[in-house]
């Protein structure tokens, strides 16, 4: 049986997350001051903006509402890619089950469910703002940008917490036993 010191930490994994990271805080960053300065600087929209497959030509203020939930939502998912990191982070000292991980798993998995029913609402409202008609249906997209793979990996975090979080307490009472 192996222990807790014979863990090789998961570079690979780790570096990833990295990468992901700084690409989606540059995008963002570039996004939001792109989205800023057209809201000052012009009531006509200079690029392209999709929104639930509709063109937008102008800003209006459900429009400008809309745009930052979405970012609100960006922020969400760049947060949890942070927590992710900082839970990788932790496997690098060697030790499993401990209250970060447990925290940080519990935490992504909520984050997760919470981003993607406000995804969901948003592309409803948003819906129902633009083409003036509420739909309401259920998809099964085949994708891992779809709504009932997000849930389920947030409901997933969440089990693996519990599991860490039970992991952790047997390990305490072996470590206290020998």
């Amino acid at each position: 049986m192996k222990t807790t010191n014979s863990i090789k930490p998961p570079i690979l994994l780790k570096t990833i997350l990295d990468i992901l990271y700084i690409l989606l805080i540059i995008s963002i960053i570039s996004s939001f001051i792109l989205f800023i300065l057209s809201v000052i600087f012009s009531e006509k929209i200079p690029f392209s903006v999709k929104i639930n497959e509709y063109e937008i030509e102008e800003f209006s203020t459900a429009i400008i509402l809309g745009i930052s939930l979405e970012f609100i939502i960006s922020g969400i998912f760049i947060y949890i890619i942070y927590l992710l990191r900082k839970v990788v982070r932790s496997f690098f000292k060697r030790k499993l089950f401990t209250p970060i991980q447990i925290s940080g798993l519990k935490l992504i998995g909520q984050l997760l469910i919470i981003g993607s029913l406000a995804e969901m609402l948003l592309d409803f409202v948003m819906k129902l703002i633009l083409e003036n008609k509420a739909a309401v249906g259920i998809n099964i997209d085949g994708s891992f940008d779809s709504l009932w793979f997000q849930l389920a990996l947030g409901l997933f975090f969440i089990l693996l917490s519990k599991s860490f979080s039970y992991a952790g307490k047997l390990q305490e009472e072996n470590d206290l036993t020998v």
